[in-house]
């Protein structure tokens, strides 16, 4: 190994040192009671990243994690965690049922649970109830609009919509009817997760949902990711427009779609900035 490398990585650990000491890890929480008979002992589960008092800004921002609705855990996304918390914002990463096991409204209920679960703990972790934001990559983007647009899931929960804000990075499935009736080869694994029933599609798709509300919308995409990505992003923030929504959107140029996720890996990251701005707004 030369000086260098060996220089980097010093400096590495010892920003992670660093910021570590301004936030504590709860993690493996269940967010689903045990006795609930769809109670899955790692898909129920979240990790809380608490900022230390002096440096919390009260902010939740409950992170939902891609890989096309039948891959991803939480364990893979610290990253997320730890860069907005050691920006003062209390992060929660959570897990929910994949395909095959749940399909996408089952997935969707998941996230709800897991939101409501933060409205009513997040207080314990410094943490204010009143705001809370959820987000998403990839299809953790289709499942984080699909809770806030479709009062469904809320409602099976029995609480009325807590979000305040939406934040969307690269988001996969905002119109998945589109995409699925167009019949792209190796979307079999998306038809296992959405059926094949049209009418589906368009219940699974946010942009169908979109309607005037008090939520604010924050959209990424890359200028190098898969088009439908694109489009779709540009769609809804157009939809939200249209019903006198707020809502913001920003192309990352020359990135593709797995590399926008990682844009949220370090606390300076610009783009990490920029979502948190839009939360203290």
């Amino acid at each position: 190994m030369n000086r260098f490398v060996l220089l980097v990585i010093l400096s590495l650990l010892w920003s992670l040192s660093v910021f570590a000491n301004r936030y504590k890890v709860h993690k493996n929480i269940d967010y689903v009671k045990a006795s609930e008979r769809d109670y899955d002992n790692v898909r129920h589960k979240l990790d809380v990243y608490a900022p230390k008092e002096k440096y919390n800004t009260g902010k939740v921002f409950v992170f939902i994690h891609g890989g096309s609705w039948d891959t991803g855990r939480k364990e893979l996304y610290k990253f997320v965690g730890r860069a907005f918390a050691a920006n003062g914002i209390v992060t929660v990463v959570i897990n929910y049922r994949l395909s095959p096991v749940a399909k996408y409204d089952g997935m969707a209920y998941d996230c709800a649970r897991a939101v409501a679960w933060v409205k009513e703990n997040i207080a314990t972790y410094g943490g204010n109830p009143k705001e809370i934001f959820v987000g998403g990559h990839s299809a953790g983007g289709q499942l984080a609009a699909l809770i806030v647009t479709d009062p469904t899931y809320f409602d099976k929960v029995g609480i009325s919509n807590p979000v305040k804000g939406c934040i969307l990075n690269d988001p996969f499935g905002l119109n998945i009817y589109k995409y699925l009736e167009h019949g792209y080869d190796g979307d079999a694994t998306f038809r296992r997760t959405f059926t094949n029933s049209p009418q589906v599609w368009k219940k699974g798709s946010p942009i169908f949902h979109v309607k005037k509300d008090t939520i604010r919308y924050y959209i990424i995409h890359g200028g190098n990711t898969y088009p439908a990505v694109m489009g779709d992003s540009e769609d809804f923030h157009a939809k939200n427009i249209e019903v006198g929504n707020a809502s913001e959107i920003h192309t990352v140029r020359h990135k593709r779609h797995i590399p926008m996720v990682l844009l949220f890996f370090r606390k300076h990251n610009k783009e990490v900035k920029k979502a948190i701005a839009f939360m203290m707004k």
